[in-house]
């Protein structure tokens, strides 16, 4: 009985969840120039979907990744962010050995090997210790790097903020990660509990950032500005755009009187 009562609990704040979510893009707050920027022709999409991410975030996310750093201490936290980092290394090896940084890539490779095994599946970063550094590369860089442009910014559903070139990152990030094929069949549930608390603890990381977000006149914006910039900030390696590009990159904001 009282596991069919917790069932049903947790259906109704799913259901509740999903239905403020809901209700929250349907108000979405869209501006009567919404799809100019030639950056983000989808505007009006992006806004609803922006808006049905942030209720799940606040009625779901939030909450959760605010018990999880309540409750759980914080040197438990830094072993399941370094067994999450690990898990990605395949794919940096990959992406860096596709943009000629081969050094990097075999680097990426032998860092997986001993975290995986000296590190105890990556919850120690052994590799570093010994002189080691991540080189973090996904396909959307590795695309970026061989001159294919970033496209239409996109807000993708649950996955937040993206573009249309950055997309394959994900198709290509769960092809190269060893949870796919480790626990595969019956044992999925295994790794789908996994990514689940990977991403609580992802969001868990974000939760110092919430003055920034709750002070920003148009958080929309201010995120799509800054995701794009970093993006193309990252497919050049770091290397600085001069004064003119870097003003182009911004968005103006109207202010009311």
């Amino acid at each position: 009985d009282e596991s069919m009562t917790a069932l049903k609990l947790f259906g109704r704040a799913r259901f509740a969840a999903l239905g403020a979510a809901l209700l929250a893009a349907g108000c979405a707050q869209v501006p009567p120039d919404a799809g100019q920027n030639p950056a983000d022709p989808f505007e009006k999409f992006n806004r609803n979907m922006w808006a049905f991410n942030d209720a799940i975030d606040r009625a779901v996310l939030k909450p959760v990744a605010t018990a999880y750093v309540d409750w759980v201490p914080e040197i438990v936290r830094n072993r399941v962010t370094n067994m999450t980092d690990n898990l990605f290394e395949p794919s940096n090896a990959l992406n860096n050995t596709l943009q000629g940084k081969v050094d990097d890539g075999i680097t990426s490779v032998f860092r997986f090997l001993i975290n995986s095994t000296f590190g105890i599946v990556g919850m120690f970063d052994v590799a570093e210790k010994i002189g080691m550094q991540r080189h973090e590369e996904d396909f959307g860089q590795t695309l970026g790097v061989w001159g294919v442009p970033s496209g239409p910014y996109l807000v993708l559903p649950f996955m937040g903020p993206s573009s249309v070139r950055d997309v394959t990152r994900y198709a290509e990030e769960f092809g190269t990660s060893p949870l796919t094929y480790a626990f595969w069949d019956e044992d999925w549930w295994i790794g789908a509990s996994f990514t689940v608390v990977a991403v609580i603890d992802g969001r868990a990381q974000l939760l110092q950032l919430e003055n920034i977000r709750e002070s920003t006149i148009d958080e929309y914006v201010a995120v799509r500005d800054a995701y794009l910039k970093m993006r193309a900030n990252l497919v050049r390696d770091g290397e600085a755009l001069d004064e003119e590009e870097e003003l182009e990159q911004l968005t103006p904001l109207e202010f009311d009187e």
